[in-house]
């Protein structure tokens, strides 16, 4: 075994002999002068003269290599974030250094997401907007929870501002801005807030069947990593779609003569509570009473087919002693007619609900 080694060794010795003294005199000669004041130029000199030269990898690594160093030279910025603050004044909510093609400039980042270009003296260079996303109606409240941050999140020489706020307590955005091209991606994540900045909620570019690009997927990623941020299973969605739809199509429901049933998805949270809990059973249908997602509800389920609707729907009570409360229901001898007993302190009165008619009436 240790002659085969030395066999094998003095092998590789004179394959790289044979290897060097292939090559001409006037290629070595080229290559260390090329190496010895090595430039973009040079190197494409020799690559140009010998391009299949034994040397030539060797020369192409050593020309990416200054092309990459000579990049990062016209384009790293030497501004720090303390000075870029100071130079964008007080109203900034974040600042820092950008440094593209040689040229240096501070992009301070103002309340209203308005984009600020500065020169190194403080000069206005120009002004951009950047869109504010949101889901609320009106200009919400921003407040900035991640500071402008150079980062290469994708990999390679692209480089992106990263950033994050906040559209009041019930909306979490961040986003990845291209200075260079003024584009700019963002991911939101919103829902009910549940104290101390966490929020119970989804994000539109986290739904099934989407396909986003490859900034908005590592923005979406930072989210599922995110403590904060609590994403509701597809079952509760569903139900808060439901409870949303039922309070927007009966806002008057304390004192309508009428009411819309909704039509629940048996994929709903809601609609599987109902098909556990205890029902009160009619002539056509069953109805529950129980609280979820925040809300007092009553669902019905058909005898025939089985499906569930969404009947009365009300804020969970709080205090027992001052404010009202579902205390019980039944089915009066009609069968169809529910009665919908409230307690309110050491007072009662009753709800009726005509199943079938989809009525309602209020009584002392």
């Amino acid at each position: 075994m240790k002659v085969l080694r030395i066999v094998l060794a003095v092998g590789l010795l004179l394959l790289l002999s044979l290897e060097g003294s292939a090559q001409s005199k006037a290629e070595k000669k080229l290559y260390g002068k090329t190496v010895e004041s090595f430039s973009v130029k040079s190197a494409d000199k020799f690559l140009k003269k010998y391009p299949k030269s034994v040397y030539a990898p060797r020369i192409l690594q050593m020309k990416d290599s200054l092309l990459l160093a000579e990049y990062l030279e016209a384009n790293t910025t030497k501004i720090t974030p303390e000075q870029a603050l100071s130079l964008a004044g007080g109203k900034a909510l974040s600042a820092l250094g950008w440094k593209k093609d040689g040229v240096e400039r501070v992009l301070a980042l103002d309340p209203d997401l308005t984009l600020r270009v500065l020169s190194p003296d403080g000069t206005l260079v120009e002004t951009r907007t950047l869109p504010v996303y949101t889901m609320e109606e009106g200009a919400p409240q921003i407040n900035l929870v991640i500071p402008m941050e150079m980062i290469s999140p994708l990999g390679g020489s692209q480089n992106y501002i990263h950033f994050g706020y906040r559209n009041g307590d019930k909306e979490y955005v961040e986003a990845l801005y291209l200075p260079a091209e003024d584009h700019i991606f963002q991911a939101l994540f919103y829902g009910k807030p549940l104290g101390e900045g966490r929020i119970e909620g989804q994000s539109p570019e986290m739904l099934e069947g989407t396909i986003p690009p490859a900034e908005v997927a590592w923005l979406v990623g930072r989210f599922k990593e995110n403590p904060a941020l609590v994403q509701l299973s597809k079952a509760d969605l569903l139900t808060d779609e439901s409870i949303r739809w039922w309070l927007s199509k009966n806002p008057k429901a304390d004192t309508a003569s009428r009411l819309s049933f909704g039509r629940l998805d048996p994929e709903s949270s809601i609609a599987q509570a109902c098909k556990a809990a205890k029902k009160e059973r009619g002539k056509n249908a069953s109805v529950a009473q129980f609280d979820i997602r925040g809300y007092t509800v009553l669902c019905s389920v058909s005898h025939k087919g089985g499906e569930y609707s969404l009947v009365w729907c009300e804020p969970v009570c709080k205090d027992k002693k001052t404010d009202r409360y579902i205390r019980s229901i039944y089915f009066e001898n009609d069968g169809t007619t529910l009665d919908v007993v409230y307690y309110k302190g050491r007072t009662t009165f009753k709800n009726k609900i005509s199943l079938n008619g989809q009525t309602i009436s209020h009584l002392k």
